[in-house]
């Protein structure tokens, strides 16, 4: 048991590891680039203020996923004007982890997604929000994948 790295999703086309080492980023992995100019980036640990740092070193709306084990994931996200929201996948998993579901609401997590997709020049589909944001899969990391199209996120090229 133990944490299991994260992902990281921003729309910055610079380089992406000097600026996510100084934020307090650790285990850096590869970037991949997606459409538009959104990239993604793994990592091994992110410290409790290490979003907000990136967010305003490069001034470009971020959302991070910190898995627990694979099994439940924590969502931070921000954009350079402060807009923030926080939410959690596999609440089911959660759960039994003891984690206090009541610290993720689901309501302020579904408007405050939509907002950070919006003000990030998305598309998002509140429905589909909704549906990760409450639903179950055996590893966390697919209701990961399945927020971040339902936020509107372009696919990797």
């Amino acid at each position: 048991m133990g944490n299991s790295g994260g992902s990281l999703t921003t729309h910055f086309t610079g380089e992406l590891h000097q600026l996510m080492r100084e934020a307090g980023f650790t285990g850096i992995e590869d970037t991949q680039a997606l459409a538009e100019g959104w990239q993604v980036t793994d990592f091994a640990d992110a410290g409790r203020r290490t979003l907000t740092n990136l967010v305003r070193q490069t001034g470009a709306p971020a959302i991070m996923v910190s898995f627990f084990d694979s099994d439940v994931g924590f969502i931070e996200a921000r954009t350079p004007d402060d807009d923030s929201w926080e939410g959690l996948l596999n609440r089911e998993m959660a759960k039994s982890y003891v984690i206090p579901l009541e610290h993720f609401p689901i309501e302020p997590a579904v408007a405050g997604a939509l907002a950070w997709s919006t003000a990030a020049g998305l598309t998002p589909d509140e429905k589909a929000i909704r549906q990760t944001l409450t639903g179950s899969a055996l590893f966390a990391e697919e209701l990961s994948a399945a927020l971040m199209a339902a936020l509107g996120l372009p696919c990797a090229t």
